[in-house]
């Protein structure tokens, strides 16, 4: 046993090692936003900067939460069913939200938010992004195998990939054009070529455990994604190596990233991780506590706010957190 002293002096030193995130946290929470409508878990958000809004997937609603970020003013729900997964074609003015009970994929106007078709896939719809280049949504099926193919103009499925598992979270790079897709059973990361709609490549995402969310940054050329054992991995986005790995939260499901000021921010249980991209990786700078029920974030990268979601069993909410 060491004596007294040394004791108080190595508690000292342990204090003086943290970082300054940890006194100074790098979000600071606003008031909450009351969605009318009642209580209603949440399942995914994204942010619309050339129409300043904020769009959420209300899933326990069924209705995407839409919010006018100027004004900071909920905008009337839109019926959509059970809304899981949004993406927005900014090209052909449409908003895509999945409706996983009725598995479909539901079409709005993105000016007006009116509803204007439907598209039926085979299974309950989960996470999605649209590429702009070829004009396609790609869809994922939950707890399935597949991830389906989606004409943006048409709104006709037009080809289904065959992934290694259970997707979850996809997001397409333009620099590469490529999508890459988390799928959470196999602790991988898949690569997909939308010119022929196939897997050209499977990467490890250890030591990160069931990976949820997925976040790139086409300039450095990184992967992040996070996982459900509290791990972040970084992948060169060329050639699949784990360039760095960060401790985070554990249960992450959506993760976003800023990158003007370098951030990636991860929804976790009871807290958002934030971490700074760096030449060599990624580094923690806090673990900013975070609503009860919260997992799903985006950030606005206008104002570099990061907003989050959720229900208290009474009500549901949209909250800000704004930069320290």
């Amino acid at each position: 046993m060491l004596p007294k002293h040394t004791c108080i002096l190595v508690a000292l030193l342990a204090l003086a090692a943290l970082p300054a995130a940890s006194q100074n946290p790098p979000l600071a929470a606003q008031p909450p936003i009351l969605v009318p409508g009642g209580p209603g878990g949440f399942d995914w958000m994204a942010v619309d900067a050339p129409m300043k809004r904020l769009l959420a997937a209300h899933k326990g609603a069924h209705t995407l939460t839409v919010l006018d970020l100027d004004r900071k003013t909920v905008l009337p729900s839109v019926p959509t069913g059970e809304a899981q997964g949004v993406a927005v074609d900014a090209a052909d003015n449409k908003i895509f939200v999945g409706n996983a009970a009725e598995q479909t994929v539901v079409v709005l106007d993105r000016k007006t938010l009116a509803k204007t078709g439907e598209i039926k896939v085979g299974g309950p719809v989960d996470a999605m992004a649209f590429d702009p280049k070829h004009g396609r949504l790609y869809v994922d099926h939950d707890d399935g195998t597949d991830v389906w193919v989606i004409d943006g103009k048409t709104e006709k499925l037009v080809a289904t990939v065959t992934v290694a598992g259970p997707p979850e979270y996809v997001e397409y790079d333009a620099g590469t054009d490529r999508l890459y897709q988390n799928i959470k059973t196999t602790d991988s990361l898949q690569v997909i070529d939308p010119t022929t709609n196939m897997v050209t490549a499977t990467w490890s995402t250890t030591p990160a455990h069931s990976p949820h969310g997925l976040a790139l940054d086409p300039k450095t050329g990184r992967v992040f994604t996070a996982a459900k054992n509290g791990k972040l991995v970084v992948l060169d986005i060329h050639s699949g190596r784990v360039v760095a790995s960060a401790d985070i939260a554990p249960g992450v499901d959506q993760i976003a990233f800023d990158p003007n000021k370098k951030r990636v921010y991860c929804s976790c249980t009871g807290a958002i991780s934030v971490l700074e991209e760096t030449a060599d990786g990624v580094r923690p700078l806090a673990n900013v506590p975070a609503p009860k029920g919260a997992h799903t974030l985006t950030v606005d990268p206008r104002s570099h706010s990061v907003w989050t979601c959720y229900t208290d069993g009474k009500d549901s909410y949209l909250q800000e957190f704004t930069l320290q």
